[in-house]
């Protein structure tokens, strides 16, 4: 009997085995479809334009025409046409965009202005300081929003948090990575608190950005500064503390206005694509993008002297 079961056992085994190896291929093979499917749905939508790039790289009779304005539009010099040409279409369709609706922030970054750009905003962000400003204040001032500026902020929360009230300096600040300014809002809020709202075409991109944890800073009253170069990312961070906070007050001008935001895009080549793609509100709502955040109080040495209680010490 035992010897009957064993051959039959082995056949079991072969048969499941091969029906898993038929299974693997079927799905193999689906996904290969699939693939397949997905590229000629693609190949297909941009027919028109990888026609045209093939003709013009390759077929045109006067290549050197084409030469010339990839090289001008990527700055290079005898660069391989085919390879930048597609940098150098994307190039000429926003500098005609830009005629269109004046929208100077989508663009296409060359790889030595991202690199550049990159350098300039961490140099920029490693600038930020502080210091005591009189006996029961602090000054802080934040010239951009980088990974740099919300570390320096973190690392020294403890000292500058030892102060009844902070003097925060926003002016000239043009803005930077939302995601900046959303950290150092976090550490102003309750958890929960709602800091801005952002809303794009593309439903994914649409968030609502709200303060993760418990608050770092305590204070009696927050003295923001700014001014009509203050944007960005600077009015988020002024829109969610003066929301939702009744210790805030704002002395100078009126901010810039930029309620819309930017998703930069790594392409081939070094090249960087940079779109605007969202445009975001207060925590109240208020859409600020061409109107500003408006200051309470003109900023004037007489002006902060009353908010602080007293008369700041003028260094000779």
């Amino acid at each position: 009997m035992e010897n009957n079961m064993q051959p039959n056992d082995e056949l079991n085994g072969l048969i499941k085995k091969v029906k898993r190896q038929k299974r693997i291929i079927v799905i193999l093979f689906g996904i290969l479809v699939l693939t397949a499917l997905i590229l000629a749905a693609v190949v297909y939508d941009n027919y028109d334009y990888l026609i045209f790039k093939n003709i013009m790289t390759k077929g045109y009779l006067y290549e050197d025409s084409i030469q010339n304005i990839v090289d001008s539009e990527t700055e290079q010099t005898e660069s391989d046409i085919a390879t930048y040409f597609d940098d150098a279409v994307i190039n000429i369709f926003m500098e005609r965009l830009h005629e269109e609706n004046g929208d100077v922030y989508s663009h296409l970054y060359l790889p030595a202005q991202y690199t550049a750009k990159i350098t300039n905003d961490k140099e920029i962000g490693n600038s930020c300081e502080w210091f005591e400003f009189t006996d029961n204040s602090a000054y802080l001032s934040i010239r951009n929003f980088t990974d740099e500026s919300a570390d320096f902020v973190f690392e020294n929360a403890e000292k500058i948090s030892q102060y009844p009230i902070l003097i925060l300096d926003l002016r000239s600040n043009p803005g930077g990575y939302i995601s900046s300014a959303v950290s150092i809002a976090d550490m102003f809020l309750d958890k929960g608190d709602v800091i801005s709202r952002e809303t794009s075409e593309m439903e994914f991109l649409s968030r609502t950005n709200i303060s993760e944890n418990a608050p770092v800073f305590d204070f009696e009253k927050i003295i923001i500064l700014q001014d009509r170069n203050t944007a960005s990312s600077s009015e988020i961070l002024i829109g969610a503390l003066n929301d939702n906070l009744d210790n805030v007050v704002l002395l100078g001008e009126t901010t810039y206005g930029k309620g819309i935001g930017q998703n930069t895009v790594p392409l081939k080549n070094g090249f960087y694509f940079i779109a605007t793609m969202f445009s975001w509100e207060t925590p109240n709502g208020d859409k600020i993008h061409g109107k500003g955040i408006a200051a309470d109080r003109e900023f004037t040495v007489e002006t902060l002297a009353e908010e602080l209680g007293t008369m700041p010490k003028i260094a000779d």
